[in-house]
């Protein structure tokens, strides 16, 4: 995964807007954690990316929990990751942009591209302890993973999703 953090670390910076959402609505979560680690730090970042990270990071489950503490040992990192997020989303740290995300109402939340809509703050009822400035809506234009242009695999544009099939191919012919 190091290239592919390296491929999208270099590529987000001068990225539309939108390609900040659709990685973060289409990105697979497992073994993204250097790039997902980076996106948060980064002003540059859409709030609406940042939202979007937030909900599919598991803010509605890890909410049952009020302390670190009382967190499993297993989840205690995304926990600190998602107190973070949640700090930052509500002191207006990240990037203003026409870009929107909804998480009442996902367009294409992963694994339900059949079924938009998908409502992440009424998915957990200990969801609704959230701050309502992380359960509302960011304003702007609503899309996700469905609007990505073609050839677009997982949030990565063409050309980096060539550099990786590449590499993989490499690796397997070892």
């Amino acid at each position: 995964m190091e290239t592919y953090a390296k491929l999208m670390i270099d590529f987000l910076p001068t990225a539309p807007d939108d390609a900040w959402l659709w990685f973060a609505c289409d990105s697979n979560y497992d073994g993204n954690g250097e790039l997902i680690s980076w996106m948060i730090e980064q002003p540059s970042c859409p709030e609406a990316a940042a939202l979007a990270i937030y909900w599919y990071s598991g803010a509605g489950y890890y909410a049952q929990y009020q302390t670190r503490e009382q967190v499993p040992k297993f989840g205690q990192v995304t926990f600190d990751v998602l107190q973070t997020l949640q700090q930052r989303l509500l002191g207006g740290f990240y990037r203003k942009t026409a870009v929107g995300f909804d998480p009442s109402n996902d367009p294409t939340p992963i694994g339900s591209l059949i079924g938009p809509g998908y409502d992440w703050v009424a998915a957990k009822p200990a969801s609704q302890s959230l701050p309502s400035g992380v359960r509302d809506a960011v304003p702007g234009t609503n899309f996700g993973a469905m609007n990505m242009p073609e050839g677009w695999v997982e949030g990565m544009p063409p050309e980096i999703d060539a550099v990786l099939e590449q590499e993989y191919t490499e690796e397997e012919e070892i």
